[in-house]
C-alpha cells in the first residue's frame, strides 16, 4: 500500500477521490454556488446504468472499465453478482483495494497551495464488497479471459485515451445479448491525452463538415446495438476549495441485439 505522504501529494487522485466519495464534503462547501446534481454524478450514473438494465439479460456481471476510484463498481453490486473495476492507474487500484477491504479509506483534499483537509471515504455496510474484485489494467487491451457482461460502464475514460476508437469498438463484443453498456464522457479531447488524429470529434473533416464524438459513438455502435437512452449528467471536480472543475457529461445507454438483430 502506498504511503500516506504519497497519497497526500497525489492531487489528481484525492480530487477524484472527493468526486467519488466526498458528495457531503462536496455541498458543505458548493451547494451555495452550484445545483445539487453536480456533487451526485458517481451515484446518479450508477442508478442510470441499473435501471436501464433489462432483467431479460441473464448474465449478472458487470464491467467498470476505467473506474477510477471505485465509486460506481461498488454501487453497481447492489445489483449484479460479480463486478470488476478496471483501470490503468495503480494509485486508483491501490484506494479501490483498501475500500474493498476495510470499507474506509483517508482522502487528503487540497484546501489551498500546499495545505489540505483530511476526509475518509466509506462504502456503506450495505454495499455488498465482496462481489468486487479490481484489475490494474488497459482499456486498449483487456485480458483474454475476461468474458462477457450484462453491464458495461464507461465514465470519462474515452477522452483520455491514446486510441479511443479501438476501446469503442470493442465494447459490443463485452457485452452478453440483451446487455447494456453505459457511455458517459464530455469529450474534452485533448492532445496532451489522445493524438489529434484519434479524436472521435471536435474538429472538421476533409470536407470541411463538423465532427462530433456523439454522432461518431453511434455510427461506431449501432451495428450491434441499438441506443435507448441518452441523458446529460453534470459533474464536478475540487482542484482546491475555492477552485473547481464543471463539466457536463453525455450518457449514452446502448442495448446489445441479438444474433438475429444483427442480421447474422
Amino acid at each position: 500500500m502506498e504511503s500516506l505522504y504519497t497519497r497526500k501529494h497525489m492531487a489528481w487522485l484525492n480530487q477524484y477521490a472527493g468526486m467519488h466519495y466526498g458528495e457531503r464534503y462536496l455541498q458543505e462547501r458548493w451547494s451555495k454556488f452550484l445545483p445539487t446534481e453536480f456533487f451526485k454524478y458517481v451515484a446518479q450514473l450508477s442508478k442510470l446504468s441499473i435501471h436501464a438494465f433489462d432483467e431479460a439479460c441473464t448474465n449478472k456481471r458487470a464491467l467498470d472499465l476505467g473506474c477510477n476510484v471505485g465509486g460506481v463498481t461498488f454501487n453497481l453490486a447492489a445489483k449484479f453478482d460479480e463486478v470488476i473495476g478496471l483501470d490503468c492507474s495503480e494509485g486508483f487500484i491501490e484506494v479501490c483495494e483498501e475500500l474493498k477491504e476495510n470499507g474506509k479509506a483517508t482522502i487528503y483534499p487540497c484546501e489551498e497551495g500546499d495545505l489540505d483537509t483530511e476526509m475518509m471515504a466509506e462504502i456503506p455496510d450495505s454495499m455488498d464488497r465482496s462481489r468486487c474484485s479490481f484489475i490494474l489494467g488497459d482499456a486498449h487491451a483487456l485480458p483474454s479471459d475476461i468474458g462477457k457482461f450484462g453491464c458495461v460502464v464507461v465514465s470519462c475514460l474515452l477522452d483520455r485515451l491514446e486510441n479511443p476508437m479501438k476501446m469503442l469498438k470493442s465494447l459490443p463484443d463485452l457485452v452478453d445479448d440483451k446487455g447494456i453498456c453505459v457511455v458517459s464522457d464530455p469529450y474534452t479531447f485533448l492532445e496532451a491525452f489522445t493524438p489529434k488524429e484519434n479524436w472521435l470529434g471536435g474538429y472538421l473533416n476533409k470536407d470541411g463538415k463538423e465532427v462530433k464524438a456523439s454522432n461518431t459513438m453511434k455510427q461506431v455502435m449501432s451495428d450491434k446495438m441499438e441506443l435507448i437512452q441518452i441523458e446529460e449528467m453534470p459533474f464536478m471536480i475540487q482542484d482546491q476549495a475555492r477552485v473547481c472543475q464543471l463539466a457536463v457529461s453525455e450518457v449514452q445507454v446502448w442495448k446489445k441485439k441479438t444474433c438475429i438483430e444483427q442480421g447474422n
